[in-house]
């Protein structure tokens, strides 16, 4: 992918003499970056254009070209195709629209701009993206002609509108570029492709990536695993409600996806995904300038008792910082260092007419306090405040800060006079405490997560593909898309997962002899595979106890399903033994995008009710399936709170890793659902008294 990042000479096809239209713009743009390549001009009339000898076409050249960008039509763009595999060249930027992005008739073309591709070995970006660029090496073939200082942020987007704002934030901010790169409609090459040679790049300290739909999710989740804790990324992926993925889908063509997904496949991958565009550009800015924080407590250092206050609430909730606690050897140099100190206890308030020189003591101080890992700095423009000053003296000791340091300085004109100075000196400041803070625990979470261990998950000596694949292929051979409880029992069997005693009957008296030989008490449910959800139909009895009880269970379900299910199929009742613990849920999707995803959470009647679930993607490491575990109030209650008993934890662990397993080895599943798992005592093990399974 060098091509798109550090081509040695790029052909514009569709250069124009007019800078009001795309092509003229994109030449125009490339020069005034100074491209260091070789830069060609493409126009069937020849001559010259805008000072560049111009060429009708990329073959009249007769020299090797890294890359094409295009700008013309978009009939004119699949043409194009031929031309660039008579010409060598491997790799396109089609900056065209008229696309999918235009409907059903735009998605045809689409289609066919790819087959001409593929037909000519040609790699594509876009079609209707907005260009690249790479500040260094002099090029910029986008719809901007802003252009930023160099350094060591690298942007992938989406969306060529946000990406401008994202241009533009850096230029305003003084954050530098070392590369940004579109990709439209995302026909071929997509964030997949480049993720590792961002990476890799010596001049690119953090990545920001903008999306809207992910094209390949398994091909995303290959290239993160292959990049993971190398250097940070941080995420702003739109498409969070239905509203926004349909606005996604008109946008680009593109489906958002299931966005609770986008959440587990970011945090396995130690992305940061940031909530809105503050949180994104609060994120590159700390990445950027900073050193990884090696330690959670941070100093808060103020001339303002509410800046102080507002700031250590923030660190309270922050979720991976926290406000140190400064040693008493800390307390004595700052008093000596600010001899009219107000506050010593951490925010320390140095008073409002505090001069530059006392902020330099105080942080003097603090950096030198072992349980520091991060400083935070806020001043308020009160009259008797010399901000510039202090923002300079910030500058100056920047490069001795051994920690992580923020700043902000809340206000007006005053305010933005200082922050600039700050800016230019590559310090972050951020516009209130509460960012200024949440910057630093985002880069502590990084860096703790970085030093995680990950184990591989243990997987169960046991098989059950081939028993599988015959209950799939039965149901397949019916025109099913459900399996019924007792098949999917029949496939947790296979796999070592424990089911209660049981039976399955057709009659009351059958019904009878079956529950005197499993013992009372049990549960009666229907089985039936257009029943998903038994009880809302009444089909299931609880605590069945009796023979005479046993009988009027099995009448009652079969009368309930008929009368609410007319056209159900009823292959009799299921006959359980009742076992008790505590219930759980545990089940498996398989995410469109990204493959099988496993859920734990409260079981029973509490999962709509507490509305409260853990995921991990598959493969997951044992780290994470204890993360997955202990996060919930799930495990609380496991975990033998206000009195209960321990509960056999490991026997769920156990459970998990055998779905994963059923779930890696049987793609045909689409949805695997336990509910509820009774858990017993600790050394009781747990029991699969449900199943729901469904096929893709």
């Amino acid at each position: 992918m060098k091509a798109y990042f550090r081509p040695d000479s790029v052909a514009i096809i569709g250069a124009s003499a007019d800078t009001t239209k795309l092509g003229g713009m994109l030449l125009k743009n490339m020069i005034d970056a100074g491209f260091k390549g070789k830069l060609y001009a493409i126009n069937p009339k020849g001559g010259e254009i805008q000072g560049i000898k111009a060429y009708t076409s990329v073959k009249e050249i007769g020299a090797p070209i890294d890359l094409a960008v295009i700008a013309v039509k978009n009939l004119q763009a699949i043409e194009a195709m031929e031309e660039l595999g008579a010409a060598g060249i491997k790799y396109a930027s089609i900056l065209s629209a008229g696309f999918k992005e235009e409907g059903p008739k735009g998605a045809e073309l689409e289609v066919k701009l790819l087959e001409e591709a593929k037909k000519y070995g040609v790699r594509i970006v876009g079609p209707n993206c907005f260009g690249n660029m790479n500040v260094a090496h002099g090029m910029n073939f986008t719809f901007t002609h802003i252009l930023p200082p160099a350094g060591n942020i690298s942007i992938i987007s989406q969306s060529g509108a946000l990406g401008s704002s994202i241009l533009e934030w850096t230029k305003l901010n003084q954050f530098g570029i070392a590369n940004f790169m579109t990709f439209g409609n995302k026909s071929d090459v997509n964030e997949a492709d480049v993720i590792g040679d961002l990476v890799e790049d010596p001049n690119t300290k953090v990545i920001g990536m903008y999306c809207e739909g992910i094209s390949d999710g398994e091909k995303l989740v290959k290239a993160f695993e292959a990049v993971k804790n190398k250097k940070p990324i941080v995420v702003f992926k739109s498409g969070k409600t239905e509203a926004g993925s349909a606005a996604a889908s008109s946008h680009t063509g593109s489906l958002a996806g299931s966005d609770a997904v986008n959440d587990v496949i970011f945090n396995k991958f130690n992305l940061h995904r940031a909530k809105d565009l503050d949180e994104m550009f609060d994120a590159l800015s700390v990445f950027s300038t900073c050193s990884p924080m090696k330690k959670n407590g941070i100093a808060i250092i103020t001339n303002a008792g509410g800046l102080g206050v507002t700031s250590a609430d923030a660190a309270f909730e922050a979720p991976f910082i926290e406000a140190a606690k400064l040693a008493p050897e800390t307390n004595e140099a700052i008093k000596k260092a600010v001899p009219t100190i107000a506050g010593l206890v951490n925010p320390i308030d140095v008073r409002g007419d505090a001069k530059a020189e006392y902020f330099k003591g105080a942080i003097q101080a603090v950096i030198k306090d072992p349980s520091v890992g991060g400083l935070v700095i806020m001043g308020s423009p009160l009259d008797t405040a010399d901000l510039e000053s202090i923002a300079k003296i910030i500058v100056e000791m920047r490069d001795d800060i051994p920690v992580p340091t923020t700043c902000c300085f809340p206000g007006g004109d005053k305010c933005e006079r200082a922050n600039r100075i700050l800016r230019e000196g590559k310090v972050p400041c951020y516009p209130t405490p509460d960012r200024a803070v949440r910057a630093l625990s985002i880069l502590r979470k990084f860096t703790l997560r970085s030093q995680e261990a990950h184990d591989p998950m243990k997987v169960p000596s046991v098989s059950g593909k081939a028993a599988t694949q015959q209950i799939i292929a039965n149901a397949k051979a019916e025109g099913r898309k459900a399996l019924t409880e007792a098949e999917g029992k029949k496939i947790f069997a296979a796999y070592g997962m424990p089911t209660p005693g049981e039976a399955t009957v057709k009659s009351a008296d059958e019904a009878v002899r079956e529950c005197n030989r499993i013992g009372y008490p049990v549960v009666m449910k229907i089985l039936s595979p257009d029943i998903a959800h038994k009880t809302d139909v009444g089909g299931v009895v609880v605590g069945v106890k009796t023979a005479d009880d046993a009988k009027a269970a099995f009448e009652k379900i079969m009368s309930n399903c008929q009368k609410a299910k007319p056209n159900a199929r009823l292959d009799g009742v299921s006959i359980q033994q009742m076992v008790f613990g505590q219930e759980v849920i545990l089940s498996m999707i398989r995410d469109v995008q990204f493959g099988p995803v496993v859920s734990f959470g409260l079981g029973g009647i509490y999962v709509e009710i507490m509305a409260e679930i853990s995921q991990a993607h598959v493969p997951f490491s044992e780290q994470q399936l204890d993360k997955m575990i202990t996060s919930t109030k799930a495990y609380k209650l496991l975990a033998g709170a206000r009195g209960l008993p321990v509960a056999d934890i490991d026997a769920v662990k156990d459970t998990i890793r055998r779905i994963a397993l059923v779930a890696s080895e049987n793609p045909e599943l689409f949805e695997l659902e336990i509910n509820p798992v009774i858990v017993g005592k600790k050394g009781e093990g747990c029991w699969a008294v449900d199943a729901l399974c469904t096929l893709k």
